[in-house]
């Protein structure tokens, strides 16, 4: 017996930090939120409720933000419900973790403009912007991945993707002195991807040699090579991110309909002087169809001295947009993460 405690004991000390805390299940079916698994800091009790139109079992959990309805952490600006993992199923960061979940929205939903919607993300050290998240604008559901400061469309639902370059454009903070080189370098590599089109730039950025390459010394020549030929200020403005998407792969419309979402995310980059050094991987399936493979230089650079936890990315649902008029419901079930494919339990049949 004493064997047995120590070794309890042992196991203890070494998970005490959530390297080993990777593995998180919640099917929404009690009604209720387990206060182990979720945190409520940016939502509201009265923004949360659990329904029987599920993915499967009982009940699903749906979050709603309402015109003026800022929730916590946001103000008059925007309206926000997000729930996020406890800290205590963060991941250490670098390590490969699986995520599956269903999710559908209805309400008001604008088809036209930007509302800067994001319905799901993930955020690790240094983030500013999600590494990796889930939006919806223009009426278009699409996945983005950021590279420091460049944001990446890596999928997309059929709509009306100029408007999706449009919110691609609108990351640039306003006033940057190299707002235009952003702006073309993102409405470039967008292009590229939802318009199906390959141009000469396209084909350097997506090369092995300069798309996730490591930044050293020769990537950043050939950066430079690439940001000279279109006439960018900054070299730094080329997205070191290679995108590779399975032919005729689109999103599903989640206003149509349960959507299941696999994600697995390994993150790093090449430039890093802490934490994982070398090419960070995504991979994303949607309703049992692999989408696309991403890899690169994923989430924000960490650099030496810096006191950002090596931990996450921890992963967020639910709502957060400008403030605009309407109702707006994402309904969220089914969540799991593994740290392999096969820790990811099995889905009810389709609905």
């Amino acid at each position: 017996m004493r064997i047995l405690a120590l070794a309890a004991v042992a196991i203890a000390v070494l998970c005490a930090d959530s390297a080993c805390a990777q593995s998180l299940k919640d099917d929404f079916d009690n009604g209720s939120l387990d206060p182990t698994k979720w945190t409520k800091k940016q939502i509201t009790d009265a923004q949360i409720s659990f329904v029987p139109d599920s993915r499967c079992g009982l009940s699903a959990i749906e979050i709603t933000a309402r015109e003026g309805d800022g929730g916590q952490q946001c103000g008059n600006a925007c309206e926000r419900a997000e729930l996020r993992t406890a800290k205590s199923s963060w991941p250490s960061f670098g390590q490969e973790v699986w995520y599956r979940f269903s999710f559908r929205i209805d309400g008001d939903i604008p088809t036209i403009g930007s509302a800067r919607t994001v319905i799901g993300q993930w955020k690790g050290p240094g983030d500013g912007s999600p590494m990796l998240a889930q939006r919806f604008d223009n009426g278009v559901f699409h996945i983005t991945v950021q590279d420091n400061d460049n944001r990446r469309v890596v999928a997309s639902a059929e709509g009306n993707y100029d408007d999706v370059q449009t919110v691609e454009a609108s990351a640039t903070k306003p006033g940057d002195k190299h707002e235009k080189d952003i702006n073309a370098v993102l409405g470039l590599q967008s292009t590229e991807l939802v318009d199906g089109r390959v141009s000469d730039f396209a084909r350097k950025t997506r090369s092995d040699d300069v798309a996730g390459a490591p930044v050293d010394k020769g990537s950043f020549a050939q950066s430079s090579e690439i940001a000279k030929s279109v006439g960018l200020a900054d070299p730094k403005f080329v997205s070191q991110i290679e995108v590779i998407p399975e032919k005729d792969a689109v999103l599903p419309d989640p206003r149509k309909g349960w959507v299941d979402m696999i994600y697995r995310i390994k993150p790093g980059r090449g430039d890093n002087e802490r934490g994982p050094r070398g090419r960070g991987e995504i991979d994303i399936w949607a309703n049992g169809e692999k989408i696309v493979s991403v890899r690169g230089n994923i989430g924000a650079t960490l650099k030496q001295g810096g006191d950002e936890k090596l931990v996450g990315p921890y992963f967020k649902f639910g709502i957060y947009r400008s403030s605009v008029p309407g109702t707006l419901r994402f309904r969220f079930d089914e969540f799991s993460q593994a740290t392999s494919r096969d820790g990811l339990p099995m889905l009810c049949p389709a609905k």
